[in-house]
C-alpha cells in the first residue's frame, strides 16, 4: 500500500463531502444524504478514489461508538418518565405496528424468508432518524411544541431499542434453531452492564474531577478514552462497539460533567460519524440501484404511507391528542441514521443479502431526502385533518360552557397559570384550553375552568364562547399552533382583542400579520429585562434606565414591532369630562401608601408631575378632586402627564418614596 494512501483518500472524499453538503445546505437536503452521496462518488462504481475502504471502516466503527455515546449522553429517562403515556406506550407500539406491517409484506413477497431477515427488514422501516428531526425542529422552533416533545421522545426510545437489537444480531444471523445463543450474549451484555454502572458512577466521575482541576487537554482526552475505552472493552468481550459506547454515555448523563463532556466529544464524532455515513456510500452500486430504481421508488413510498399510518394509530392507541398524533405520524415517517448502522450489522452478519441491502438503502435515502418537506408540512396536515374531522370524533371540547364577558386563555403552561391567577384575582372570568392531558387534569382538580381542547379548532375556539369574549390570549409553545389559532379566532370575530406571546421577534411579526392585535416576543423583553438588570448593578438612576428603555421600546414599535406595554386606556371608555385627554389609571389596594390620606397630603402633582383628573369609586366618578379628598383601597385613579410623571405618581401611590429631586420640574 502506498504510504498515506489513507489520508490521500480522506482528503479527497472530504473535498467532494464539503461541495455536496453545501449544495445540499441550499436545497434543504440533510447532511446523512450529503454524505452517502459523497460516498457513492468516491466510491468503486464511480471515481474510484478510495482504494482501501476497510481502513475507512474502521474509522466509522469508531464514528459510529461515538455516534451512540452522544446518544446515551442524550437520554433521559426523565424526559421519557414526563410524556410516558405517548413516548413508551405510544413508541412501542409504533415500532411494533410499523414493524408488524414490514414483516408481513416481506413474509408475503417471500415466505421462506428466515426470522432475524424478517425482524431485522421490520426494524430497518420503523426507526426514524433523531439527528434530522431534531435538526428541523430546532430551525423551525417546534422542540418545545407537543408534537416536538412527542417526537424526540419516540425517538429516544428508537435509540434504545436499536442498541438491543446490535446486541442481538449474531443471534438473527443464525438459524432458527441456534437461538440459545442469545444466553451468552445476554450474559455477556450484562457483565458488560455491570462493569459500565460501576466505573461510570464510581471511579470515573472521581478521575473527571481529578483531570478538570488540571487542564482542558486531560479533560478532553478523558472523555474520549472513556467512549472509546468501552466501546474497545465491549468489542473485546464479542459484542458490538456501539454497545459499549452507549452505555457509557447513559452512565454519564446523568453527571454533573454532561454538558461538558458533550461539548467536548460533539466534534470528533461529527468528523468521524461523518466517515460512518460516507462508507455506508461506499457500498452502494449506482448500476444496481438505477436497475431496481422503480422497486426502490415505490418501497420508499409504502415506507411513508405506512409508518405514517402505523404511528397515527399506536398514537392514538395512547390517547395522544389527534392533531398532535397525525403531526408526529407525518415527522416520523422517514428511515433513519440507525436504521444503517442496523443495515450495516445485518449485512456483515449475512441476515441480509447484498441485493436487498442496495434497495433498502435506496429507499431509506429517499425517505431522508423527503424528511425535511415532510416535517415543515406536518403541523398543517395535523391542522387541515383536524378540521375534516366529523364532529362525533372530536375531542370533548364542545362540553365547554358558554360565557360573556370572560377571558379565554390558549395553554396553561407557567405563563397560563400565572394569567389564569391573575385574572382570578381580579375576579374576571375565564376559560383555558389545553391539549396537555396532564395539565388539564391537575387543573380540574384545582377547581380550574379548564378544558381539553384544541386551541386550533375554530369549534373549540367558538365553544369557549368567544364571540362573547372580552380577549383571547395565547401562550402556547408551539408557534404554528399559536398562529392558526388567531386565523381560527378571527374568523369568529374580527374585533376581538387577542393578545398573543411568541418566542422570537419573526414570529411574533407572523402572528400580528395574521390578526393578532398584539404579539408580544420574549426575545425583546427578556433582552430588555436583562439590560434593566444590568443598569441596576451599575449603579445607573432608576428614571434614566426607564428612558432608556422606553426608548428602545420605541425603536422596536418604530420597526414594527411591538413593546410590552399595557395599552392605554380608549378614550371611549373613560368618564366624559376627562374624553379630550390622555389618562392612565391606578388601582389602590389595601396596601396602597396612599390609602387613607389625602390628596393634598399625597402631594401628587409636585411629587410627580402628573396630575390626578378624575377618581372613580363604586361606580360613581369624582371628577377634578380637591385637596381634601380621601382616597380609599379600590379606588380608580386617573392620572395625566407622560410615561415617567405617570410612574413616578404610580410610585408615590403605592409607597410614598419619590422625592422633590426625583421629579421633572
Amino acid at each position: 500500500m502506498p504510504p498515506h494512501s489513507l489520508l490521500g483518500d480522506l482528503v479527497f472524499v472530504y473535498a467532494i463531502a464539503v461541495v455536496l453538503l453545501v449544495v445540499g445546505g441550499k436545497l434543504r437536503v440533510p447532511a446523512i444524504v450529503a454524505l452517502i452521496a459523497a460516498g457513492v462518488l468516491a466510491g468503486p462504481s464511480v471515481a474510484g478514489i478510495v482504494r482501501d475502504k476497510d481502513e475507512v471502516d474502521l474509522l466509522a466503527e469508531i464514528g459510529i461508538a461515538l455516534l451512540l455515546f452522544m446518544a446515551g449522553l442524550d437520554f433521559s429517562i426523565a424526559g421519557l418518565r414526563q410524556f410516558w403515556r405517548g413516548v413508551l406506550v405510544g413508541g412501542a407500539l409504533q415500532i411494533g405496528l410499523a414493524g408488524a406491517l414490514v414483516a408481513a409484506a416481506a413474509l408475503a413477497l417471500s415466505p421462506a424468508a428466515p426470522a432475524g431477515r424478517l425482524l431485522l427488514f421490520a426494524l430497518f422501516i420503523a426507526l426514524s432518524s433523531t439527528a434530522v428531526v431534531v435538526q428541523e425542529l430546532t430551525r423551525r422552533n417546534q422542540v418545545h411544541g407537543p408534537h416536538g416533545r412527542l417526537a424526540i421522545g419516540v425517538l429516544l426510545l428508537q435509540d434504545l431499542i436499536v442498541i438491543g437489537v446490535i446486541v442481538l444480531s449474531p443471534v438473527l444471523a443464525a438459524p432458527s434453531g441456534a437461538i440459545h445463543g442469545a444466553g451468552a450474549i445476554l450474559f455477556r451484555l450484562s457483565a458488560v452492564l455491570c462493569g459500565v454502572i460501576l466505573i461510570g458512577r464510581l471511579a470515573l466521575p472521581a478521575l473527571l474531577r481529578l483531570v478538570s482541576t488540571t487542564s482542558r487537554e486531560a479533560f478532553s482526552v478523558t472523555v474520549l478514552l472513556a467512549s472509546i475505552g468501552t466501546a474497545w472493552a465491549t468489542s473485546a468481550l464479542g459484542l458490538s462497539m456501539a454497545v459499549g459506547a452507549f452505555l457509557a454515555g447513559l452512565v454519564l448523563a446523568e453527571s454533573e460533567f454532561s454538558h461538558q463532556i458533550y461539548a467536548e466529544v460533539r466534534p470528533l464524532r461529527d468528523i468521524l460519524a461523518s466517515l460512518f455515513f460516507i462508507s455506508v456510500g461506499l457500498l452502494v452500486e449506482p448500476a444496481a440501484l438505477l436497475r431496481a430504481l422503480p422497486a426502490v421508488v415505490a418501497i420508499a413510498l409504502g415506507i411513508l404511507v405506512v409508518k405514517s399510518i402505523a404511528a397515527y394509530a399506536a398514537f392514538t392507541l395512547a390517547r395522544v391528542p389527534f392533531r398532535v398524533a397525525v403531526t408526529t405520524a407525518v415527522i416520523l415517517a422517514h428511515v433513519g441514521e440507525f436504521s444503517l448502522v442496523l443495515g450495516r450489522e445485518g449485512l456483515k452478519a449475512g441476515t441480509i443479502s447484498d441485493s436487498d441491502w442496495q434497495i433498502l438503502l435506496g429507499a431509506a435515502i429517499l425517505t431522508m431526502v423527503a424528511t425535511p418537506a415532510m416535517i415543515g408540512a406536518a403541523p398543517g396536515i395535523g391542522a387541515w385533518m383536524a378540521r375534516r374531522r366529523s364532529p362525533a370524533a372530536a375531542e370533548p371540547e364542545a362540553e365547554i360552557p358558554r360565557a360573556r364577558g370572560h377571558v379565554v386563555i390558549l395553554g396553561f403552561g407557567a405563563g397560563g397559570r400565572l394569567i389564569a391567577r391573575a385574572l382570578r384575582h381580579l375576579a374576571t372570568p375565564y376559560v383555558v384550553l389545553d391539549l396537555n392531558g396532564t395539565a388539564v387534569r391537575q387543573g380540574i382538580a384545582a377547581g380550574e375552568p379548564i378544558r381539553f381542547a384544541d386551541a386550533t379548532s375554530a369549534e373549540a375556539l367558538d365553544a369557549a364562547g368567544l364571540a362573547e369574549a372580552a380577549a383571547l390570549v395565547g401562550v402556547l409553545s408551539d408557534p404554528d399552533a399559536s398562529e392558526r389559532a388567531v386565523r381560527a379566532a378571527r374568523t369568529l370575530s374580527g374585533t376581538i382583542p387577542i393578545i398573543m406571546r411568541a418566542r422570537y421577534r419573526i414570529e411574533a411579526d407572523r402572528l400580528q400579520a395574521a390578526g393578532a392585535t398584539l404579539a408580544v416576543a420574549e426575545e425583546l423583553e427578556a433582552s430588555l429585562e436583562v439590560l434593566a438588570q444590568l443598569l441596576s448593578r451599575l449603579r445607573m438612576p432608576g428614571n434614566v434606565v426607564e428612558v432608556l428603555l422606553d426608548s428602545y421600546r420605541e425603536g422596536a414599535i418604530a420597526e414594527g414591532r411591538r413593546p410590552l406595554r399595557a395599552r392605554p386606556v380608549p378614550l371611549g371608555e373613560l368618564p366624559s369630562v376627562i374624553e379630550k385627554v390622555p389618562v392612565a389609571t391606578h388601582r389602590l389596594a389595601d396596601t396602597s401608601w396612599a390609602a387613607g390620606r389625602t390628596l393634598g397630603e399625597v402631594d401628587v402633582r409636585a411629587r410627580s408631575g402628573a396630575t390626578v383628573m378624575a377618581v372613580k369609586r363604586s361606580g360613581r366618578t369624582r371628577a377634578n378632586p380637591g385637596s381634601d379628598f380621601v382616597f380609599e383601597a379600590g379606588d380608580d385613579i386617573y392620572l395625566v402627564g407622560d410615561e415617567v410623571e405617570v410612574r413616578l405618581a404610580r410610585a408615590r401611590l403605592e409607597n410614598g418614596s419619590v422625592a422633590e429631586s426625583e421629579t421633572r420640574r
